[in-house]
């Protein structure tokens, strides 16, 4: 994938040390800490947890994996010494059906406790996915049925059926001296990880930072350069680049690209623009909405695929992109907008509000002396959520109001913090208990689909039964979709996979569950004096920070 770097780096000879020593700018400098804003706040870092991507931005200098995933999208190992492949004998498949994974794990690596780092931590990482109903996702991990750890370093994974996105699963390890926390979801360590990546966090004050200091156990020699990164909370991405602007911070999480022209001019600020999986979207309810819902009963307004239609047809998403962003997107087709599994042809109905107006007369939706339409007693009124002080979302929220009216359906707004509105808690996250109509946000998958298209499977629907797990929002059920994931998910050939996805994502835009808005850049900014961030399409900024440093 294409990578753009806009750079203006302030022309020194020389820079200073932080112990204010002047040296060649032949090499990194050690020490210092960097500042870096965050506009929206992490509700907790362990992996098997969180589902926020800024979340993902912190925990990422503290947590690793077996292996990890390279910005053209293969795959390299972290803390297993290869990637486990049929060609190299690390996987094999299995005459009754299964397959068998094997890794061999660096050895004398530690975690930030001090603990050494074995093949049983792998282990209780498995088995912690299996027994907490909380986590993210059990798919890949339920598929195992047994792990061996012959020895330290050694790991056998014996899944039940072959399982094509295995490497996927064991990204974020935990260790096993967290077996004795009865809630890891409440435990401290949810925001004071032990890990074995190059920073630990020794500091998170809620709606002020979060500190990471350099992980003295860390295996890689002189790494990290810096001494810690602050993330700053801010309330926005304005006034993170305001902070930015003033030199009040060194770097900044995610803007928007109509923000870079205001940055980009800069000589003192660097700008870093990827070509990113991100993909903004309105996820509608297809259940009625309550606290928790039954997906079996259908949202009185939006379980019409007519009034869904209609909202697609009422949603101009080029004008959005064009006055909003400065028309540096493109319009959403699919949850997969990047890699090897991106569909060719998917694409939604384009902006036609006339036509909206005719398919929902069509469909007996009566305007009345409001403007608002009805039927059957039920007034088409609905309420969207968005994270809170997302300027462009919020701006976005304003246009759908208006545009919608016009086709007579009523619009409010309810915005959410961050933490509260994508917390991935069944307790508080009103997409997990399906109590909301409308919700506005993005995600961010990685370069194998699986977990993504979890999402809009059947078993993916989050309820009181299994215990809130999954994140099938929408409440979208569709036989013929589950059966093409889990078809992808069952074989190791990555055409059909893909050709398997592309089938039920077909299905998926077909009753407009979800209004695809437009595919996003991965940006992210910089004082000029930082060195060593660089942008990838499937990792967040920070997933290099064990080589940042500043200089003058």
């Amino acid at each position: 994938m294409a990578m753009f770097i806009f750079c203006a780096c302030a022309p020194t000879a020389t820079h200073t040390a932080p112990g204010g020593a002047a040296i060649a700018n032949s090499g990194p400098v050690r020490g210092g800490t960097l500042v870096f804003s965050l506009w929206q706040e992490p509700a907790g870092l362990l992996p098997n947890f969180a589902s926020q991507t800024v979340a993902g931005i912190v925990a990422s200098l503290v947590v690793e994996g077996l292996t990890g995933t390279n910005s053209d999208g293969s795959y390299y190992p972290v803390l297993a010494t290869q990637v486990p492949t049929l060609a190299n004998g690390g996987v094999r498949l299995l005459a009754g059906g299964g397959m068998d994974v094997s890794y061999e794990l660096i050895p004398n690596v530690r975690w930030s406790d001090g603990s050494a780092f074995t093949s049983a931590d792998v282990k209780f990482t498995w088995e912690t996915y299996l027994k907490d109903p909380k986590v993210i996702t059990k798919d890949g991990y339920s598929a195992i049925e047994q792990i061996d750890t012959p020895t330290p370093t050694s790991v056998v994974l014996h899944y039940k059926q072959i399982y094509g996105p295995y490497l996927t699963r064991f990204t974020g390890l935990l260790p096993k001296s967290l077996e004795k926390e009865a809630d890891l979801s409440r435990s401290e360590y949810n925001r004071k990880p032990i890990g074995t990546g190059p920073f630990r966090i020794t500091e998170f004050v809620a709606g002020d930072h979060i500190t990471a200091e350099r992980n003295p156990t860390y295996r890689v020699p002189d790494r990290p350069y810096l001494d810690r990164i602050i993330f700053r909370s801010v309330p926005s991405r304005e006034a993170a680049i305001a902070q930015l602007k003033a030199g009040e911070v060194d770097g900044m999480w995610n803007l928007l690209e109509a923000q870079v022209p205001e940055i980009a001019p800069d000589p003192k600020l660097r700008v870093i623009a990827t070509a990113g999986a991100t993909v903004e979207r309105i996820e509608l309810n297809l259940a009625k909405p309550a606290d928790p819902a039954d997906p079996a009963v259908r949202h009185p307004v939006l379980g019409d695929r007519a009034v869904r239609r209609a909202l697609n047809l009422a949603t101009p998403k080029q004008q959005i992109i064009d006055k909003l962003l400065f028309g540096k997107a493109q319009i959403g087709t699919s949850p997969v907008s990047q890699g090897w599994a991106s569909p060719k042809g998917l694409a939604q109905e384009p902006y036609d509000p006339n036509l909206a107006n005719k398919v929902l007369d069509e469909a007996g939706w009566v305007k009345g002396a409001d403007g608002v339409r009805a039927k059957g007693g039920v007034r088409a009124a609905l309420t969207i959520m968005t994270t809170s002080g997302d300027k462009v979302r919020e701006q976005t929220e304003q246009v759908l109001i208006d545009e919608w009216k016009r086709v007579g359906i009523e619009l409010s707004i309810r915005n959410l913090p961050s933490d509260v509105l994508l917390s991935g808690t069944f307790a508080n996250d009103p997409r997990k208990r399906g109590n909301f109509d409308l919700v506005m946000y993005a995600s961010t998958p990685g370069i194998d689909p699986q977990t993504t298209m979890l999402r809009y499977t059947t078993a993916g629907i989050p309820t009181t039964a299994n215990g809130g797990a999954g994140q099938n929002f929408t409440r979208f059920a569709n036989a013929e979709a589950d059966a093409a994931i889990a078809g992808a998910s069952a074989t190791v050939d990555q055409p059909k996979r893909a050709e398997l996805y592309a089938r039920a994502l077909k299905l998926l835009n077909d009753e407009i569950a979800i209004i695809w808005l437009y595919d996003r850049q991965t940006i992210d900014a910089f004082r000029a004096t930082v060195r060593g961030p660089t942008g990838s399409v499937w990792l967040g900024i920070t997933f290099n920070a064990q080589d940042w440093w500043i200089g003058r």
